[in-house]
């Protein structure tokens, strides 16, 4: 029955290859990987599924950090500039990224090394290991609009306050606008890789590489204040 199942729905895997379903245990794996995935405790899971020792549960949890980790891995990253980089399974190990609520950002990823500690205050967008993706795009453009609202507002008020306009040469308005060019280029590079990730900078936009180049982790330098 299930194999006539198969065949009339046409079950497809991750990868679209029709399936073959011959024992319902596959729908059970399918379920419980789900739940792991959800975040379920793991005695809760335990006890969904039935098992006497939390041995058969941690399978589950075990397969849920692969799937995660595939997941990050799967889409190339880019540099605002275009450049794109890899990032193998070792990075992704030495990052402990999972491991870290600090590093999830509202509109993407701190790759920071764990045992390093970020002194730099709220200047993700222009930080080397800030990195984000197509999945953080509505994020990143609500903060574009806010940021050119910001500098607008600003401007204004500077203006009727001073009687000239804001200079340019302003900390606050380089920073401002710093910000703002950023942003730029990483709706610009994820325009142009939609399933891709984009990686921040501070550099200027050049033509994309021929291909991906590795990233470089660095675990032991020190991160030195903006001045």
């Amino acid at each position: 029955m299930l194999r006539t199942l198969s065949d009339l729905v046409q079950i497809t895997d991750a990868k679209g290859h029709v399936v073959r379903l011959s024992h319902t245990h596959r729908f059970r794996h399918t379920r419980l990987t789900r739940l792991a995935e959800l975040g379920l405790p793991v005695h809760v899971l335990q006890r969904y599924a039935g098992h006497a020792t939390p041995t058969m549960t941690m399978h589950y949890i075990a397969a849920r950090d692969e799937h995660a980790e595939q997941a990050f891995l799967a889409t190339a990253k880019l540099r605002s500039d275009g450049t794109r980089i890899q990032l193998s399974s070792d990075d992704h190990d030495s990052l402990h990224l999972f491991r870290r609520a600090d590093r999830f950002l509202p509109n993407g990823w701190c790759t920071l090394p764990p045992l390093q500690s970020c002194d730099k205050g709220n200047a993700c967008l222009t930080c080397s290991v800030f990195v984000t993706d197509h999945t953080h795009r509505d994020v990143l453009q609500r903060q574009l609009r806010e940021t050119t609202d910001l500098i607008n507002r600003a401007a204004t008020e500077f203006e009727q306050r001073h009687g000239h306009p804001m200079p340019e040469d302003n900390v606050w308005l380089t920073r401002r606008r710093t910000e703002h060019h950023a942003l730029e280029r990483l709706l610009d590079a994820l325009d142009h890789e939609p399933d891709s990730a984009a990686h921040g900078a501070i550099t200027e936009c050049h033509q994309p590489s021929a291909g991906p180049v590795p990233l470089t982790l660095d675990l032991t330098r020190h991160r030195r204040s903006t001045p």
